[in-house]
C-alpha cells in the first residue's frame, strides 16, 4: 500500500491493527468531534475514514458524507481473543455448578473451573481482511465496477448495476429492487453503499438508496424521486446530496 491517510473516529479500532496501518507507512489523523472529522475531509487531508462499531448518532451525516465521498470503510465488528464465558448448571446432584454458587441448591460448587469454557467461535473481520478493505477503498475507483453478486438459493446470481432500480431498507438487512423482482441480501445499507460506485449510486434518505441512471424524475415540491413505479420520498438532509448529482440547466 502506498502511503496514505487514514482517519480514524471512534474508539474501536484495535492497537493491532494501527501497528499494521504504521508498519504499511500509512499516516494515522484522528478526530475526536464530527466537526473536526469533517474538517479533515473537506481539506482532503485523508484518503480514507475508518470506523470499527457504531457511533453514537452525532456521527451520522459525517459518515453519510464520507460514504458519498467514497472514503468511508466502515467495520461491525473485529475478530477478538477468545473470552471465558460461564456454563450453565446442570443442576443434577453431582456438586457442579455456574460458579456462582447457585448450581444444584446446596451452595457449593466444584472449584475446579468446570464451569467455564472458552468461546472459540470467531466474530468480526480480521485484522488482513480490514486492511483489504482499506487498501480496496483507497486504490481502486469504484466508478470501474459495473456489476455485484448477490446469493440465490444456492446459486451467486450476477447483478448488472444498470439493472438495480433502488436499494431499500428491510428490517436489519436489504433489499436489491432489480427491474421487476426484489433479491434481499443480508448486509445493511451501509453495507452495500461501501461496494457500490458513489457516481451512480446515492442515498435520498435513512431507507433508500437510487440509481441516478434509473430517475424519471425528481418532485421538488413533494420531495420525492420516480424511480420506475415507485414514488420515493427524499428526506431533507439527504437533498443536497442528490442535487450535487444533478446537471440542472
Amino acid at each position: 500500500m502506498k502511503k496514505n491517510s487514514i482517519l480514524i473516529v471512534g474508539l474501536g479500532v484495535p492497537s493491532e491493527l494501527t501497528d499494521v496501518l504504521l508498519r504499511e507507512g500509512c499516516d494515522i489523523l484522528r478526530s475526536e468531534t464530527p466537526l473536526q472529522a469533517a474538517l479533515v475531509l473537506l481539506r482532503g487531508d485523508a484518503q480514507a475514514v475508518l470506523i470499527v462499531g457504531d457511533l453514537g448518532e452525532e456521527w451520522a451525516e459525517f459518515t453519510d458524507v464520507a460514504l458519498a465521498m467514497g472514503k468511508l470503510v466502515a467495520v461491525e465488528s473485529m475478530v477478538t481473543v477468545p473470552v471465558m464465558a460461564s456454563m450453565k448448571a446442570n443442576g443434577n446432584g453431582n456438586g457442579h455448578s455456574n460458579g456462582n454458587g447457585n448450581g444444584n441448591g446446596n451452595g457449593h460448587s466444584n472449584g475446579n473451573g468446570n464451569g467455564l469454557h472458552y468461546d472459540d467461535e470467531p466474530m468480526g473481520l480480521s485484522v488482513p481482511e480490514v486492511m483489504e478493505l482499506i487498501h480496496r477503498r483507497v486504490s481502486e475507483p469504484t466508478a470501474s465496477v459495473n456489476h455485484i453478486y448477490t446469493k440465490v438459493g444456492n446459486k451467486l446470481r450476477k447483478v448488472p448495476l444498470d439493472d438495480i432500480l433502488y436499494i431499500e431498507v428491510e428490517g436489519k438487512y436489504s433489499a436489491l429492487q432489480v427491474r421487476d423482482r426484489k433479491f434481499n441480501v443480508k448486509a445493511s445499507l451501509k453495507d452495500l453503499l461501501q461496494k457500490l460506485p458513489t457516481n451512480r449510486f446515492v442515498r435520498v434518505s435513512r431507507n433508500f438508496v437510487v440509481n441516478l441512471s434509473r430517475i424519471q424524475h425528481i418532485d421538488t415540491f413533494q420531495y420525492t424521486v420516480k424511480v420506475g413505479d415507485m414514488e420515493i420520498p427524499i428526506s431533507r438532509t439527504y437533498k443536497e446530496e442528490l442535487m450535487r448529482h444533478i446537471n440542472l440547466i
